[in-house]
């Protein structure tokens, strides 16, 4: 979510996924804080670096980038969501979501390919 919220608010300016992480965040860390200490407060320092980096990063893409190339690479997130889905919460099989997180950089470049070929999709 980490991941997928910062480009979509990057891109798009819509911060909900975000909002929703955080929330979950915010409950987590109280639990790691109890038990953990006051360490806990300083890893907000490394989500801010790591997903501000992040988002101004998808802001700077937002200008090379057209409409079909956001509409794959929110669809490979969703496929990615679905995938944590059915291994982490639903257990049935243990994927490696992580292994398919280049796909978000892939699937844009090949819309772009396909685009300079004169093939539209």
């Amino acid at each position: 979510m980490a991941i997928l919220g910062s480009i979509q608010d990057g891109l798009t300016g819509d911060y909900s996924l975000l909002a929703i992480k955080s929330v979950l965040d915010g409950f987590a860390s109280l639990a790691f804080a109890s038990s953990l200490g006051v360490g806990v407060l300083f890893s907000a320092l490394a989500l801010l670096v790591y997903q501000g980096g992040l988002t101004l990063l998808a802001a700077q893409v937002q200008s090379i980038s057209t409409p079909a190339m956001m509409n794959e690479m929110t669809a490979t997130g969703g496929v990615l969501l679905l995938g944590l889905a059915v291994s982490s919460l639903l257990e049935l099989k243990p994927i490696r979501v992580g292994n398919f997180l280049p796909a978000l950089a892939i699937a844009p470049l090949i819309v772009a390919v396909l685009a300079a070929l004169g093939i539209n999709l």
